[in-house]
Protein backbone atom coordinates (compact mmCIF):
# COMPACT_ATOMS: atom_id res chain seq x y z
CA UNK A 1 0.00 0.00 0.00
CA UNK A 2 1.90 3.55 -0.83
CA UNK A 3 1.43 5.95 1.28
CA UNK A 4 0.16 9.40 1.34
CA UNK A 5 1.10 12.45 -0.35
CA UNK A 6 2.70 14.87 2.14
CA UNK A 7 0.32 17.52 3.52
CA UNK A 8 1.01 21.55 2.82
CA UNK A 9 2.92 22.21 5.83
CA UNK A 10 5.16 19.64 5.34
CA UNK A 11 5.93 20.18 1.53
CA UNK A 12 6.51 23.81 2.86
CA UNK A 13 8.95 22.53 5.27
CA UNK A 14 11.17 20.41 2.57
CA UNK A 15 10.91 23.07 -0.02
CA UNK A 16 12.08 25.51 2.95
CA UNK A 17 14.70 23.12 4.06
CA UNK A 18 16.28 23.58 0.73
CA UNK A 19 15.34 26.93 -0.46
CA UNK A 20 17.39 28.10 2.87
CA UNK A 21 20.19 25.30 2.49
CA UNK A 22 21.23 26.84 -0.85
CA UNK A 23 20.38 29.85 -0.31
CA UNK A 24 20.51 31.30 3.45
CA UNK A 25 17.89 32.87 5.27
CA UNK A 26 18.26 36.69 3.42
CA UNK A 27 18.45 35.28 0.23
CA UNK A 28 15.40 32.72 0.36
CA UNK A 29 12.10 33.81 -0.98
CA UNK A 30 8.86 32.66 0.55
CA UNK A 31 7.78 32.98 -3.29
CA UNK A 32 10.53 30.08 -4.34
CA UNK A 33 9.74 27.90 -1.68
CA UNK A 34 5.49 27.78 -1.71
CA UNK A 35 6.52 27.26 -5.95
CA UNK A 36 8.09 24.18 -4.83
CA UNK A 37 5.73 23.50 -2.31
CA UNK A 38 3.38 23.53 -4.65
CA UNK A 39 0.94 26.41 -2.12
CA UNK A 40 -0.41 29.57 -2.23
CA UNK A 41 1.75 32.04 -0.71
CA UNK A 42 -0.69 32.66 2.24
CA UNK A 43 0.16 29.01 3.47
CA UNK A 44 3.19 30.28 5.00
CA UNK A 45 1.04 33.13 6.82
CA UNK A 46 -1.46 30.41 7.96
CA UNK A 47 1.16 27.41 9.34
CA UNK A 48 4.36 29.16 10.11
CA UNK A 49 3.15 33.02 10.63
CA UNK A 50 6.00 34.79 8.55
CA UNK A 51 9.11 33.87 6.83
CA UNK A 52 11.38 33.69 10.37
CA UNK A 53 8.91 30.94 11.72
CA UNK A 54 9.23 29.05 8.59
CA UNK A 55 12.84 29.53 8.64
CA UNK A 56 13.22 28.87 12.55
CA UNK A 57 10.62 24.93 12.13
CA UNK A 58 12.73 24.09 8.72
CA UNK A 59 16.01 24.53 10.41
CA UNK A 60 14.11 22.35 13.49
CA UNK A 61 13.21 19.94 11.33
CA UNK A 62 16.10 19.38 9.45
CA UNK A 63 18.23 18.42 13.14
CA UNK A 64 14.74 16.17 14.18
CA UNK A 65 15.15 14.05 10.36
CA UNK A 66 19.15 13.94 11.74
CA UNK A 67 17.93 12.49 14.95
CA UNK A 68 15.56 10.14 13.27
CA UNK A 69 18.15 8.86 11.26
CA UNK A 70 20.47 7.19 14.11
CA UNK A 71 17.92 5.55 15.53
CA UNK A 72 14.00 5.12 16.24
CA UNK A 73 14.32 6.23 19.82
CA UNK A 74 15.89 9.56 19.42
CA UNK A 75 19.81 10.24 19.81
CA UNK A 76 19.78 8.26 23.46
CA UNK A 77 20.00 4.80 22.46
CA UNK A 78 17.99 2.18 24.27
CA UNK A 79 19.25 0.62 27.14
CA UNK A 80 21.18 4.11 28.30
CA UNK A 81 19.95 4.43 32.25
CA UNK A 82 22.30 6.02 34.91
CA UNK A 83 22.33 2.49 36.08
CA UNK A 84 25.19 1.27 33.64
CA UNK A 85 28.32 1.74 34.50
CA UNK A 86 29.42 5.27 33.69
CA UNK A 87 32.55 3.63 31.51
CA UNK A 88 29.80 1.84 29.13
CA UNK A 89 28.01 5.44 28.74
CA UNK A 90 30.74 7.39 27.94
CA UNK A 91 31.72 4.87 25.48
CA UNK A 92 28.13 4.37 24.32
CA UNK A 93 27.80 8.49 23.75
CA UNK A 94 31.00 8.48 21.89
CA UNK A 95 30.20 6.18 19.48
CA UNK A 96 27.06 7.29 18.45
CA UNK A 97 28.09 11.18 18.48
CA UNK A 98 31.22 9.94 16.16
CA UNK A 99 28.85 7.51 13.98
CA UNK A 100 26.54 10.41 13.59
CA UNK A 101 29.61 12.35 12.87
CA UNK A 102 31.14 10.66 9.86
CA UNK A 103 27.63 9.67 8.64
CA UNK A 104 27.11 14.11 7.92
CA UNK A 105 29.70 14.54 5.82
CA UNK A 106 27.62 14.56 2.76
CA UNK A 107 26.96 17.87 2.41
CA UNK A 108 25.27 17.79 -0.63
CA UNK A 109 22.17 16.84 1.22
CA UNK A 110 20.21 19.98 2.09
CA UNK A 111 18.85 18.73 5.54
CA UNK A 112 22.71 18.83 6.42
CA UNK A 113 23.37 21.94 4.68
CA UNK A 114 21.06 24.25 6.41
CA UNK A 115 22.57 22.55 9.69
CA UNK A 116 26.23 23.98 8.54
CA UNK A 117 24.63 27.28 8.29
CA UNK A 118 23.30 27.53 11.44
CA UNK A 119 26.22 26.70 13.05
CA UNK A 120 28.30 29.18 10.91
CA UNK A 121 26.34 31.86 11.32
CA UNK A 122 23.40 31.35 14.33
CA UNK A 123 20.23 32.75 14.54
CA UNK A 124 17.59 32.80 16.53
CA UNK A 125 16.59 29.24 15.63
CA UNK A 126 19.60 28.16 17.62
CA UNK A 127 18.25 29.14 20.52
CA UNK A 128 15.05 26.73 20.10
CA UNK A 129 18.13 24.24 18.67
CA UNK A 130 20.10 24.42 21.83
CA UNK A 131 17.41 23.74 24.20
CA UNK A 132 15.47 20.98 21.92
CA UNK A 133 18.14 18.82 21.20
CA UNK A 134 21.77 19.60 22.39
CA UNK A 135 21.14 20.71 25.88
CA UNK A 136 19.72 17.48 26.49
CA UNK A 137 22.82 15.61 24.96
CA UNK A 138 25.10 18.20 27.08
CA UNK A 139 23.62 17.20 30.36
CA UNK A 140 23.71 13.93 29.69
CA UNK A 141 26.96 13.71 29.53
CA UNK A 142 28.02 16.40 32.30
CA UNK A 143 25.85 13.28 34.37
CA UNK A 144 28.42 10.46 33.16
CA UNK A 145 31.59 12.82 33.68
CA UNK A 146 30.21 13.70 37.41
CA UNK A 147 30.72 10.19 37.93
CA UNK A 148 33.62 9.88 36.55
CA UNK A 149 35.69 12.84 37.52
CA UNK A 150 37.06 13.06 41.20
CA UNK A 151 34.37 14.30 43.54
CA UNK A 152 34.64 17.92 44.09
CA UNK A 153 35.40 18.66 40.33
CA UNK A 154 34.60 22.24 39.60
CA UNK A 155 31.64 22.59 36.92
CA UNK A 156 33.63 24.95 34.71
CA UNK A 157 36.02 21.69 34.61
CA UNK A 158 34.02 18.94 34.05
CA UNK A 159 32.48 21.16 31.41
CA UNK A 160 35.82 21.52 29.44
CA UNK A 161 35.88 17.68 29.47
CA UNK A 162 32.33 17.61 27.83
CA UNK A 163 33.27 19.94 24.82
CA UNK A 164 36.55 18.14 24.72
CA UNK A 165 34.70 15.28 24.01
CA UNK A 166 31.72 17.16 21.73
CA UNK A 167 34.85 18.91 20.42
CA UNK A 168 37.07 15.79 18.86
CA UNK A 169 33.93 13.87 18.09
CA UNK A 170 32.24 16.82 15.84
CA UNK A 171 35.75 17.28 14.04
CA UNK A 172 35.36 14.43 11.56
CA UNK A 173 31.61 16.06 10.45
CA UNK A 174 33.27 19.62 10.42
CA UNK A 175 36.85 18.63 8.45
CA UNK A 176 35.33 15.51 6.90
CA UNK A 177 36.08 16.85 3.48
CA UNK A 178 40.17 18.12 4.66
CA UNK A 179 40.36 14.49 6.25
CA UNK A 180 40.26 12.94 2.80
CA UNK A 181 42.58 15.66 1.19
CA UNK A 182 45.47 14.76 3.84
CA UNK A 183 45.03 10.79 3.90
CA UNK A 184 45.76 8.21 1.58
CA UNK A 185 42.21 6.02 0.42
CA UNK A 186 43.65 2.80 2.33
CA UNK A 187 43.74 4.96 6.07
CA UNK A 188 40.50 6.44 5.24
CA UNK A 189 38.80 3.35 4.58
CA UNK A 190 40.45 2.02 7.51
CA UNK A 191 39.20 5.26 9.79
CA UNK A 192 35.73 3.55 10.86
CA UNK A 193 33.13 5.12 13.53
CA UNK A 194 34.21 2.49 15.93
CA UNK A 195 38.09 2.77 15.38
CA UNK A 196 37.68 6.58 15.72
CA UNK A 197 35.12 6.37 19.26
CA UNK A 198 37.71 3.90 20.89
CA UNK A 199 40.78 6.03 19.57
CA UNK A 200 38.38 9.39 21.59
CA UNK A 201 37.73 7.25 24.78
CA UNK A 202 40.68 6.34 25.08
CA UNK A 203 42.11 9.65 25.06
CA UNK A 204 39.28 11.04 27.55
CA UNK A 205 39.72 7.97 29.94
CA UNK A 206 43.81 8.83 30.23
CA UNK A 207 42.76 12.53 30.92
CA UNK A 208 40.31 11.50 33.48
CA UNK A 209 43.10 9.36 34.87
CA UNK A 210 45.37 12.04 35.07
CA UNK A 211 43.24 14.07 36.95
CA UNK A 212 42.39 11.55 39.15
CA UNK A 213 46.05 11.34 40.03
CA UNK A 214 46.88 14.81 40.21
CA UNK A 215 43.84 15.64 42.79
CA UNK A 216 45.27 12.57 44.81
CA UNK A 217 48.75 14.02 45.04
Amino acid sequence: MSSSPPDAKDRLLEAAIQEFALHGYDHGTVRRICGKADVNVNAVKYYFEDKKGLYIEAVKEAHRARHRSMAPSGFIPPGDSPDIAPEVRLQGFIRQMVTMAMSAQDRIDHKHLLIFREMADPSEATQDIVQEFIRPHFERLNDILKELLPEGTPDGDRHMFAFSVVGQCMHYKMAGPIINMLISQDELQALTADRVAEHIYQLVTAAILQRKQADSA
